[in-house]
């Protein structure tokens, strides 16, 4: 065997190898995220006013969750309540109703799925005490659905807003959350600003801890609601 027929072949070999170490490398490090890859999670693309009236009733646990059901033509299927502390929770399902909701995708084709969405009206505090979340809160984790292979973000812990000393103003802040594999916080939009309380809508989500959504078993980047309810302080000079 020519030199040149040896050096053509070491060559060839160093080249298979090279190749072969590159698809071993593709399939270790890139197949845990497979599924962020081909799965993309439902968002909405538009919201109004969350603002829940008091209606004359004591509230002293705000939080509200729901699991909402969204079809591959982006409209609600169904809404379940993951958490429920009274009685605002239909009150949350008429305002979810007239959101718009961009389907999730699967390959690049639609397909149906779920989205963890947080309405946190605040207790019925006075002017100067702040509210807290309670003591026995427990986290908000979606359940597995038969025939679905995506679970919704989960809620870990939640805080609530402060109120300007300063303002008299009722409404909401309503922000869309993109949550991390790992459960952090990756972005934030307003999808509905109220003047003077993003800020402290803002503020008070980075005290939020998730849990990330999951499809097919595997922890994936996804998105979760939460809006910021606002109502004046009983014994503010506006009441």
């Amino acid at each position: 065997m020519s030199c040149a027929l040896i050096s053509r072949t070491l060559h060839w070999n160093q080249a298979m190898r090279t190749f072969l170490c590159l698809i071993l490398f593709s399939a270790i490090v890139l197949s845990p995220g497979m599924a962020d890859q081909t799965f993309v999670p439902p968002a909405v693309t538009s919201a109004g006013d969350a603002y829940i009236p008091y209606q004359n009733q004591i509230v002293t646990d705000g939080l509200f969750v729901l699991d909402v059901g969204i079809s591959e033509a982006g409209k609600i299927q169904q809404i379940e309540a993951l958490r429920n502390p009274g009685s605002m929770v239909e009150a949350a399902k008429v305002s979810l109703r007239g959101w718009k909701f961009h389907p999730a995708s699967e390959d690049g084709k639609p397909t149906t799925s779920r989205l963890t969405v947080a309405f946190l009206q605040p207790p019925t505090i006075y002017i100067g005490i702040r509210a807290v979340p309670p003591k026995d809160f427990v986290p908000v984790i979606p359940s597995d659905q038969p025939g679905s292979e995506f679970v919704p973000v989960g809620i870990l812990s939640f805080d609530y807003s402060d109120y300007p000393l300063n303002s008299v103003a009722w409404g909401s802040v309503v922000l869309q959350v993109t949550v991390g594999s790992v459960g952090d916080v990756k972005d934030v939009s307003v999808l509905h600003p109220m003047a003077g309380f993003n800020d402290f809508a803002l503020h008070a989500l980075k005290r939020w801890r998730f849990r990330a959504a999951t499809f097919q078993g595997k922890p994936v980047t996804s998105k979760t609601v939460v809006a910021f309810i606002f109502q004046t302080p009983r014994g503010h000079s506006g009441r």
